[in-house]
């Protein structure tokens, strides 16, 4: 009788197990050193429902640039997960948490700076303070305040242009992507037309 109710129990035992453990097939994780090599920077009217590239002429409180930084990926290490027996359980039942890839900055943004060049004057006049972007939180946030918020950086944002009272109808975007090394990432935008 005692064999009986422990195999029951054994049979019972192994079916939670086998039912708990949910595999995660997670894959196969690296570590990768990022290298900024250059900048893509685009204008857009954002009056719309969907954001425009400018082609034409634009709003001046409907203006903004989207930055995207280009790089290169160097993987310096691989490491497959391997069973865990963590997920033997009940707890393996409702999450699975695979690790995620890790970059390596080796030599990180320190500061972006914007300029604008008027067209009829050639006067340049720092502007970066003119924009704004959002933060995760949905807040908005100067760029400098972006970039302290940001435990990572990711590849490109847009911000919007919110101050425009020093913009000249016909401008010049020019972005400057200053990394801690010295090295500057530089785009200009073709000659915006505002209205």
């Amino acid at each position: 009788m005692n064999k009986k109710i422990v195999s029951l129990f054994l049979l019972y035992l192994f079916q939670i197990i086998a039912t708990s453990c949910v595999p995660c097939n997670c894959a196969s994780v690296g570590t990768y050193e990022r290298i900024y090599i250059g900048l893509e920077l685009k204008a857009w009217d954002t009056s719309g429902f969907q954001n425009i590239e400018v082609s034409d002429f634009v709003y001046k409180n409907s203006f903004g640039l989207s930055l995207a930084i280009e790089s290169e990926l160097n993987q310096i290490a691989h490491y497959k997960p391997k069973l865990d027996l963590r997920y033997f359980g009940f707890a393996s039942a409702y999450a699975c948490d695979c690790p995620h890839d890790k970059y390596i900055n080796l030599d990180p943004i320190d500061s972006i700076l914007i300029t604008v060049t008027d067209t009829q004057t050639q006067e340049t006049t720092d502007v970066t303070n003119n924009f704004t972007a959002y933060a995760y939180n949905g807040e908005q946030v100067t760029i400098s305040e972006l970039f302290e918020n940001l435990s990572d950086w990711h590849d490109g944002f847009q911000i919007d242009m919110t101050d425009y009272e020093n913009i000249p109808d016909s401008s010049i975007f020019n972005v400057k992507v200053i990394l801690e090394s010295g090295t500057e990432l530089d785009e200009q935008t073709q000659e915006i037309n505002f209205e």
